[in-house]
């Protein structure tokens, strides 16, 4: 072997040394830079999310993804976090105070905005319907309109199915006493004060008299009118038709809740009305008892608009309840048609 061929594979062998060397050292740093790399896991959306979107239809455009710790704990941070990644060291407590995903997206939270593909998800990003606007209730309701509330229980609101936009009709209730009017009408001076003196029978000469030659007094007309009266009379009677419901507790027409056919049990009812209607119904949610009947809505089976034709309501009382059979049987009897008593 000759002088220059041992000079050559000194060098190679110094060069493969050095290169070792060099690869060994790159190493150690990588290691060492990568046992400080701190991954979490982070979500992403993979495409457009629209505002308003309802979780529902979300979940299925979000996927896991990772980030460096660095890039999403902070102070302040509203980034989704979940915890160290697989191949990560982090201690399992690594997101500190950031959200996690399941509290970001409950049921009832819809997108607060678009979310563009690609996005990191934050709690900012979903909110409460009724909080996507901040429209006022009030800036909903026309002119010439004014908005009224009063609570009615579960069963006067339908089962708790009357939502906004609905349209009711309100029924009152109430129970009459009669037993001072009645009491009035019996009293002679008393019913001249109110009536006048025409409403006084004239004293005759064919009063009876009894044994000790004292006027017996005859009862008038009128005040055997008054003790033939009842003590008292339930009436119920619809009092308003076709009544807009601008809100039911917290779901309001301007910004839905859109809970579907649900029950929203005994909650505030907001009903949008004339002035004049809301004295009636302030009046009657004082001193009666009030239920609320659904009008038809949507479209019938001829595609056009439900129609609601008001009543003429006369009220129902106690006798219009229980005296159905006497009248069936008059009407019959009054056409030639005798029935028997079973």
């Amino acid at each position: 072997m000759g002088r220059r061929s041992l000079v050559l594979i000194i060098a190679l062998a110094l060069a493969a040394v050095s290169a070792f060397s060099v690869w060994q050292y790159l190493s150690s740093v990588e290691s060492e830079a990568r046992s400080e790399v701190q991954e979490v896991i982070v979500y992403r959306a993979t495409e457009l999310i629209e505002t308003g979107t309802s979780v529902a239809e979300v979940e299925p455009l979000i996927v896991e993804s990772t980030a460096l710790r660095e890039s999403v704990v902070f102070e302040g941070s509203r980034i989704v976090c979940d915890g160290p990644t697989d191949t990560s060291d982090a201690p399992l407590d690594v997101c500190g105070r950031n959200p996690r995903l399941e509290s970001v997206l409950d049921p009832i939270n819809v997108a607060a905005g678009p979310i563009s593909a690609g996005q990191l998800i934050t709690a900012d990003m979903f909110i409460a319907p009724n909080l996507l606007s901040d429209v006022k209730l009030s800036e909903s309701i026309p002119e010439g309109k004014v908005a009224i509330s009063f609570r009615p229980n579960e069963e006067n609101t339908v089962g708790g199915f009357v939502r906004p936009g609905d349209r009711v009709n309100i029924i009152a209730s109430v129970s009459f006493d009669l037993t001072e009017s009645t009491a009035l009408f019996e009293d002679p001076e008393l019913r001249q004060l109110l009536l006048g003196a025409e409403a006084v029978p004239e004293d005759t000469a064919g009063t009876p008299v009894t044994e000790d030659g004292q006027a017996e007094e005859e009862e008038d007309a009128i005040a055997r009118l008054a003790q033939s009266l009842p003590g008292s009379i339930d009436f119920t009677q619809t009092v308003l038709q076709d009544i807009e419901v601008l809100a039911v507790g917290p779901d309001t027409r301007p910004s839905p809740l859109g809970t579907g056919l649900e029950p929203a049990g005994a909650q505030i009812v907001i009903l949008e009305v004339t002035p004049e209607q809301a004295e009636e119904i302030e009046f009657a949610a004082q001193y009666t008892s009030v239920s609320l009947s659904l009008i038809p809505s949507g479209e019938n089976e001829n595609g056009q608009n439900k129609v609601y034709d008001p009543i003429t309501s006369d009220g129902v009382i106690v006798d219009d309840l229980f005296t159905l059979i006497d009248r069936i049987r008059l009407r019959f009897e009054e056409a030639g048609v005798l029935l028997g008593n079973g």
